[in-house]
């Protein structure tokens, strides 16, 4: 015989008691997240952040895998077939570019030394011109020299060796301190790999799941959210990540172009700062400026050393920089962001300090992120409008390569026409969503 289930005697809670057991449960998630190390937030946000970026890919295999029955079989399988392509991918980059960029960067250190006396000399050159002050005269690289301490005798660095050796013995133990911080790494990626595999599988049903725990009034509410910061995010992620690739390309012909040494590594450090907005591109002129004061072009005859060649580099990653705002920008990022440059900043000082590197790549999306929840609690709090139209923006003048493009991609994958002559099989119904215009709209 069945045991009978005991029923509930407890009275409904008071509007006191709820606030009380709510402000109680949040400050024990708060503590709780306070406990958790910088490299295990980390993880978690890397593994977020590639299931995200991987889902296209994921969707793409699946569709094409219609046939297999099974939804768990499909997915899964659409997940193994995306990473053989990232792996393949990587693969293939790493043969391409890793021995190239180690020969270049072989040959950087080769001819560091020279470079650093090259520049030493030209700047002691230039200091040891005396400069008259009223009625004193001056000379920088003297005064420099004595604040330095490059003067004194070598007998006063006798015990160089015996404070070189107090500081190995220092060293001793934040080495082991490495060590166990390595290990750390190692097992946090373990796990991000992990969750980055169930992520891409099930990341279709998190937000049906999430959905589904909200109070019916609202889900349309949260439905929207979901969709705003979509938008905020596919257009961050995805679209930076071509934003770098163009760029750092049009670096290394730029580079190649003006004869600078190191092309492929000056391409490569353009392309990866292009992730810290606004002050990226700033940053990867610098040592391309550089270069051009300490070396001559190795292809434009006449063009030596100095201001005038560094000049020349300098406005032409301004250039880069400029054409990339007008014509790839609007077009890749659209205006989902929206945001002040002197916002941008703050948040990328912010976003170092509290995640390092990662606080640096995701500020802008982050305060985009905060400034819709915040538009959202104004709405309610104000009776205002949640999500206000968006103006629209007036129709573009393309050129040419741009028709070109779009014609092909209208050929290579023509939308389906509405109507359909026989209808298909119930059991081979698309989902929704399931057309050859996603595929076009994917591959742009």
């Amino acid at each position: 015989m069945a045991s009978k289930v005991p029923s509930v005697t407890s009275p409904p809670w008071s509007l006191a008691t709820k606030r009380i057991v709510t402000l109680v449960v949040l400050g024990l998630i708060l503590l709780v997240a306070r406990q958790v190390g910088a490299i295990t937030w980390t993880a978690i946000a890397i593994a977020v952040l590639l299931a995200y970026l991987l889902a296209p890919v994921v969707t793409f295999f699946e569709r094409r895998l219609s046939f297999i029955g099974s939804y768990e079989v499909r997915r899964t399988l659409s997940v193994v077939l995306t990473w053989l392509l990232v792996l393949g991918v990587f693969g293939l980059l790493i043969g391409l570019v890793v021995p190239a960029t180690l020969v270049q960067l072989r040959q950087l250190a080769d001819d560091l030394p020279d470079l650093v006396e090259s520049t030493q000399q030209d700047l002691e050159n230039l200091l040891n011109k005396p400069i008259t002050i009223g009625g004193a005269t001056v000379v920088p690289w003297e005064e420099l020299s004595r604040m330095l301490g490059t003067g004194q005798d070598d007998a006063e660095g006798a015990g160089l060796t015996a404070s070189l050796q107090d500081t190995i013995l220092s060293l001793a133990d934040p080495a082991l301190g490495v060590l166990g911080g390595a290990v750390s790494i190692l097992v946090a990626s373990v796990f991000a790999l992990i969750m980055l595999f169930y992520l891409m599988r099930d990341g279709p049903l998190f937000s049906d799941y999430v959905i589904s725990g909200i109070p019916d009034s609202y889900q349309g509410d949260v439905r929207r959210m979901i969709h705003e910061l979509g938008n905020i995010w596919n257009a961050y992620l995805r679209g930076q990540l071509l934003l770098c690739i163009a760029v750092g390309t049009a670096t290394y012909f730029a580079a190649l172009i003006l004869g600078l040494p190191q092309p492929l590594v000056l391409g490569l450090v353009a392309g990866f700062l292009e992730f810290i907005p606004n002050l990226g591109p700033t940053l990867a002129q610098i040592p391309a400026v550089l270069f051009a004061l300490t070396t001559s072009s190795s292809t434009i005859s006449g063009l030596d050393a100095g201001l005038m060649y560094a000049v020349i580099v300098s406005l032409t990653y301004i250039g880069i920089q400029q054409l990339e705002a007008i014509f790839l920008v609007p077009r890749i990022l659209g205006h989902s962001l929206n945001l002040h440059p002197f916002v941008v900043l703050v948040a990328i000082l912010i976003g170092s300090n509290l995640a390092g590197v990662l606080g640096v790549v995701l500020a802008a999306p982050m305060v985009a992120t905060i400034r819709l929840f915040g538009r959202y609690l104004r709405g309610k709090l104000l009776d205002e409008e949640l999500f206000p139209a968006l103006p629209v923006v007036p129709a573009q003048q393309t050129s040419l390569i741009f028709r070109v493009m779009r014609y092909w991609l209208s050929k290579r994958f023509p939308i389906m026409p509405v109507e359909v002559a026989d209808p298909p099989p119930s059991d081979l119904v698309p989902e929704p969503g399931d057309q050859r215009s996603d595929v076009s709209e994917w591959a742009l």
